[in-house]
Order: C-alpha cells, then structure tokens, then sequence
C-alpha cells in the first residue's frame, strides 16, 4: 500500500469523527504526511530520521496498545501521541521553516504536538505511554517540550 493510499484510508477512517480527543484524532492523517516527507528531506538529520521512523513503524504496526479493532477511531490516540513525541524532539532541533513546509493540516502543528505532549498521559496512560516510549527510544523526546524560537 502507498503513503497516498495509507493517508486516503485513514483519512476516510477518522472523518467525520467527534467522539473523545477528536481534535487529536482528526490530526493522524496529517500527522502520517508529515512524518513520511519528514523521512525523505534530506535536511533533516539521520538521527531524526530514527525517531521518526520508529514513531512511523508504530503507526503502521499492526500491535497496538489501543487497537483500532477494539477501540475503534479512538484506536488512533497512541499513534497520535507516539508521533508527537517524536515530532517534538525534531521540532527542537530541526529548521522550523524545513516542518513547515511538508505540514499539510490546519491546526498550528507546534501547538498541537504541545497540547499533545501535555495531554499524552491522560490520552494513552503514562504507564503504558511510558513503556511505548521506551521501546522506540523516545522517551527523552517526550519529556523535552518543543519550543517555539
């Protein structure tokens, strides 16, 4: 399946959406863009690459903590928090300007891998958010908050 197809199937799985963290939600498609173009910008340094690639795997494993299957559209929130972990460490380290440009969403996309990575505990569990984190080796992502210079 390609990246346009992955992003079309999801996109057509969360629209219409308005159950629990629904702005959330409605951001994984977007969020799924972002990461892909992410991977082939050669501006970006290979190490962001790795988080962003193991937050990517995450996404397209079938294994999940909320599994889509059992939880339905509100499956997507720990796809959703792992992506902004890792988005966040990149957001810190990597040229605005360079994210900005693959970013295809509405939302400001620093302000919701912000409220993202506030609410990430309450979204998932941090137990279990913690142990997700730990395996793809983005905890320290996580615990950093991205800023806004």
């Amino acid at each position: 399946m390609s990246a346009q197809d992955f992003y079309k199937q999801l996109r057509d799985k969360v629209a219409g959406y308005t159950g629990p963290y629904a702005e959330y939600v409605l951001l994984a498609p977007d969020l799924f863009v972002l990461v892909s173009k992410l991977m082939l910008d050669k501006r970006v340094d290979s190490r962001h690459k790795l988080y962003l690639g193991a937050a990517l795997a995450y996404v397209l494993s079938p294994i999940d903590l909320l599994s889509e299957r059992t939880f339905g559209v509100a499956g997507y929130l720990d796809d959703v928090a792992v992506v902004a972990a890792a988005l966040n460490m990149v957001l810190n380290d990597v040229d605005k300007q360079v994210v900005a440009e693959h970013w295809t969403g509405k939302a400001d996309l620093l302000e919701q891998v912000q409220k993202i990575a506030a609410q990430a505990d309450q979204l998932v569990g941090k137990a279990r958010l913690d142990a997700i984190l730990d395996q793809l080796g983005l905890r320290k992502a996580a615990s950093r908050p991205a800023t806004s210079a």
